[in-house]
């Protein structure tokens, strides 16, 4: 072996050597543990969601099958005159875009010979004992014909006040709005049979099915009520997005006084 001597001197030389060496390693790390700083990946992730919206649609049909004016329907009325009259409204909005319930009603303008409001309220009473609603009538919306067990067309003889007596003037699924209606303007709104007064897609509903002269009247009843016309009118609003069906009808009639109020479906006066 061979024996090398280091003279103190020597060892302070390489003593600060290698703490200089050591000083250089850490500079190095530094810049090392700087390098990978500026050089990290980030774990990334991108997604996305496209939401459609469509828009909605109401539309309703009203029909009166059974009425006929081409077959003298109305036409020359006597005491015990009895024919099918059954005014008829259906939702018939597309499903396509899911379910559209709306809210319905239907108004009932009396009016004379001439197209205006009756004002005679004896007039009006007896008209009133005209119009009837037999549960046991089947007819609808589309099918014409229909048939009944109870006030039955062209029946012979007809019927008197106290047979008719036991048929209510409109089909108790309809509630008359007193606060709406007058002597000569009838507002009827549907309440269904639960009661919440909503019109699925493809539910129908008739207001009433008859008009009837009764046997009992005379010359007398039959001049007082003259000739007179009934116009029914079917109006609807979505019931999705209010509270109760009183609101619905509140911005049904702000949207009429508006002059914006679509016309779907428009029956005949008859």
């Amino acid at each position: 072996p061979v024996s090398v001597k280091i003279s103190k001197k020597g060892r302070e030389k390489m003593t600060n050597t290698k703490k200089r060496n050591l000083l250089a390693a850490g500079v190095i790390l530094c810049a090392l543990l700087s390098g990978i700083g500026t050089t990290m990946a980030y774990f990334t992730e991108s997604a996305q969601e496209t939401n459609v919206f469509t828009t909605g649609d109401l539309d309703i049909g009203l029909k009166e099958p059974e009425w006929d004016p081409k077959d003298n329907d109305g036409k020359n009325m006597y005491p015990g005159y009895t024919v099918y009259k059954n005014p008829t409204v259906k939702n018939i909005t597309s499903d396509k875009n899911g379910e559209e319930p709306c809210y319905v009603r239907m108004i009932v303008d009396i009016l004379d010979g001439g197209g205006a409001d009756v004002t005679d309220i004896q007039a009006l009473n007896l008209i009133y004992k005209t119009i009837y609603y037999d549960e046991s009538f089947d007819g609808g919306y589309d099918k014409k014909e229909g048939t009944s067990t109870g006030l039955i067309q062209d029946r012979i003889p007809g019927y008197s006040l106290s047979e008719l007596a036991a048929y209510p003037m409109v089909n108790p699924l309809w509630e008359k709005d007193t606060a709406r209606s007058t002597a000569s303007k009838l507002v009827y709104n549907y309440m269904g049979k639960n009661g919440d007064g909503i019109l699925n897609i493809q539910e129908e509903s008739t207001l009433f099915t008859n008009v009837v002269i009764p046997i009992d009247w005379n010359q007398t009843e039959m001049k007082k009520v003259g000739n007179y016309q009934l116009k029914v009118t079917a109006q609807a609003i979505q019931s999705k997005g209010f509270a109760t069906q009183a609101e619905a009808y509140r911005m049904l009639d702000e949207e009429i006084k508006g002059g914006t109020l679509q016309e779907i479906r428009s029956a005949g006066v008859n």
